[in-house]
């Protein structure tokens, strides 16, 4: 085949989606987390480097370099000394990850690895290289898959969520604009925290769509399987750390951890304990699992004293983990245990099932006798004072559920409250993805207050689904994972998340969500599609239906819910309604001792004063950045512009003397190149609307 020809064979749709949507995302992130150069790029090349080369070099290689560094590199920039923040969503390691992949795809076809001859044995690496990696091709339109819908949903909740914070100011010529959304958080800074969500989840949704679309084949077997031996050397790492950390000091590779080293609590090199409390038993159990498959196909005595040694030993680092460790850990090694002892001892059926559903009610009962019995011992273990918290709760939940959930844990208990309070606020739509730390953050609501002074997300993901996205957006979000089990027949290994997934937002940090995505969307078996889906699938309807639902349900969803914050207005009048007052477009409040607002950008707009004292004078923007052009531009009331002015240069900043037209109502700043300049608190009035 011609070069020509092979330039017309390329996936081109693909290349363009994944650009586009790696490249908002890189945006994204950049934007609501400006870390210094400095700091930021040294880890991320590491990490981008760790999932670039090994992807461009061999596709299975690639998979486990990936899996292993999402549990070992999320805190790397701490660990090197970098106060590095947002490291959780390891951007870097992701879009090297993606990068690989496509890059690898593109040459591949550019090299004619589709075709039947190889290269000459004179070019052995370039041969030996192309072998390793056979070109993959999907057969679907990638608007066809399973994963564009949800990509496409993630995407209206990041529009919907950058007007609700960021105002329509880029529609209407305004750029994006900065604003206080709280006196002392910036609507950057509130919109970060949505992306907390929402870089994490988009990357893990990516890297994996992404390898889906390059495989040779439609088996999932090759793919499930390579990067769960990369989770599990990840997994290794992490228990010798913790096992450093419990006997030797906490404090080994600990930075960056928060309040868990505080707590006593071991992470390992996870994002912290909070994290390490589920994904230790999660990994433990898919690994204990492994092993005791491997014993019973193969009778292999080394295979059954590893899954003792295994249980054991993660029991002893349990001693150093949080709540959420212990119920998740017992109650699963429970249930493992009646199936595997009634699979070995009773071969009928029918007194298989009746005897596990008599031993499932006797779990509850014997978990009360052995929390009875932990109760009186005199440890400083977190599944002691879990213990004692359960005995103090019980005599009181009949008759005070609610006093009851305080006892056990009285932060989850105010979270609770909170998230409550929120859901009634707005059932069916929500209050938007990742508004739960803003509105612990929201000086003005009325409701319950936290004791604790960490801002956390609601108690657990479900109250966060209906929280954030409402009923309907709920339905929505379930939609779509319940098209991927019935694709993929993996109906059954959602049952692992059903536990870790009542003890928090698992997917806020890319760690737990690369750990659910994958058991949700691969398993671990891997089994890939369902002859059902597969039936369905073929047929001619069926695909076009699919995209219908998966464009229009998100859709309609945005339509509804922008509905809110149409009368949000532009520029200073942007929140105007809600906070009393107008915007100052400023990034940063006013601070001691000069008391002036910071602002960051190329365009402003500010309401002006209505008194005529205050409607002539001089403004001078204090800054050390330069730019060819800044100018002044009055507005009437219907935005109109009535004059234009430029500022005049000083070795101190821009200055402008002179009085405000007749009929105008705003003024409007605009520099060439972005700017960062200060304006006193003294320069707007009581309602922030400038004067002079």
């Amino acid at each position: 085949m011609s070069f020509l020809g092979r330039l017309r064979s390329l996936p081109i749709s693909d290349l363009l989606f994944f650009f586009f949507c790696t490249f908002s995302l890189w945006s994204l992130h950049r934007y609501v987390e400006p870390v210094p150069v400095s700091s930021f790029y040294p880890s991320f090349l590491l990490q981008f480097a760790f999932g670039f080369f090994p992807q461009f070099y061999q596709r299975k290689w690639g998979r486990i370099f990936t899996a292993l560094g999402v549990f070992t590199f999320i805190r790397l920039p701490y660990l090197s000394g970098l106060p590095m923040l947002g490291s959780y969503q390891l951007v870097g390691l992701f879009l090297g990850a993606i990068l690989g992949i496509w890059t690898r795809e593109f040459i591949l076809v550019l090299l004619g690895r589709n075709e039947i001859a190889l290269p000459k044995q004179s070019d052995q690496i370039l041969t030996d290289w192309m072998i390793r990696n056979p070109t993959g091709k999907s057969t679907l339109p990638i608007w066809y898959s399973t994963y564009f819908g949800i990509v496409f949903f993630i995407l209206i909740l990041t529009v919907l969520c950058f007007f609700q914070y960021q105002g329509l100011g880029l529609v209407t010529g305004l750029g994006i604009q900065e604003y206080l959304y709280f006196p002392s958080l910036s609507s950057r800074e509130a919109m970060g925290l949505s992306c907390k969500i929402l870089v994490p989840v988009s990357l893990v949704i990516l890297y994996l769509f992404s390898e889906e679309r390059s495989m040779p084949t439609p088996s999932k077997d090759s793919l499930s399987e390579q990067i769960r031996f990369g989770i599990f050397l990840g997994f290794g790492i992490n228990l010798l750390v913790m096992c450093i950390q419990t006997v030797w000091s906490l404090d080994f590779f600990s930075k960056g951890t928060l309040e868990s080293v505080s707590a006593g609590r071991t992470t390992g090199l996870l994002q912290d304990s909070g994290s390490a409390s589920w994904i230790l038993p999660i990994l433990s159990l898919l690994w204990i699992s492994k092993l005791v498959n491997t014993w019973r196909k193969s009778k292999e005595r080394f295979s059954l004293i590893l899954a003792i040694f295994t249980f054991f030993f993660v029991t002893w680092l349990g001693l150093k983990q949080g709540k959420a460790f212990w119920v998740i850990w017992t109650i699963s090694i429970a249930i493992g245990m009646i199936h595997l002892t009634t699979d070995l001892w009773i071969v009928s059926i029918t007194k298989k099932r009746i005897t596990r559903i008599g031993l499932y009610f006797l779990i509850p009962i014997v978990g009360f006798f052995t929390l009875y019995g932990l109760s009186f011992l005199q440890k400083d273990w977190d599944l002691v004072e879990l213990s004692k918290r359960t005995m103090t709760a019980i005599p009181v939940w009949k008759s005070d559920p609610y006093l009851a959930l305080k006892r056990m844990d009285v932060v989850r208990a105010e979270l609770l409250t909170i998230c409550i309070e929120g859901i009634k606020n707005n059932p069916w739509l929500g209050n938007g993805i990742g508004s739960f730390p803003l509105a612990m953050l929201d000086p003005f609501r009325i409701g319950t207050k936290t004791s604790s002074p960490l801002i956390d997300f609601p108690p657990n993901f479900y109250l966060w689904l209906v929280y954030d996205l409402g009923i309907l957006g709920a339905i929505v979000f379930l939609f779509y994972i319940g098209l991927f089990l019935w694709e993929r027949g993996l109906w059954k290994q959602t049952l692992l998340l059903v536990l870790p997934l009542f003890f928090g937002v698992q997917i806020q940090n890319s760690d737990g969500a690369f750990l659910c995505f994958y058991l949700i969307l691969l398993g671990e078996k891997g089994t890939g599609y369902s002859l059902s889906f597969d039936k369905l699938r073929k047929t001619i309807w069926f695909s076009p239906l699919l995209l219908i639902l998966s464009v229009g349900l998100p859709l309609n969803y945005a339509l509804f819910y922008s509905q809110r914050y149409w009368d949000f207005g532009i520029g200073s009048e942007f929140r105007k309604t809600q906070l009393k007052e107008f915007q100052t477009a400023a990034t940063l409040p006013p601070r001691a001792p000069n008391f002036e607002y910071e602002f960051h950008g190329k365009v402003w707009e500010w309401k002006l004063s209505e008194f005529g004292s205050a409607r002539s004078g001089r403004i001078f923007l204090e800054t050390n950045n330069r730019s060819p052009v800044v100018e002044i531009l009055f507005l009437n009331s219907d935005r109109n512009i009535i004059k234009q002015e430029l500022f005049a240069e000083s070795k101190q900043g821009y200055g402008w003397t002179g009085e405000c037209p007749k009929g105008a109502s705003f003024i409007r700043l605009k520099s060439r190149s972005k700017l960062e300049f200060r304006l006193p608190r003294s320069q707007f009035d009581g309602n922030n609307r400038i004067q002079f």
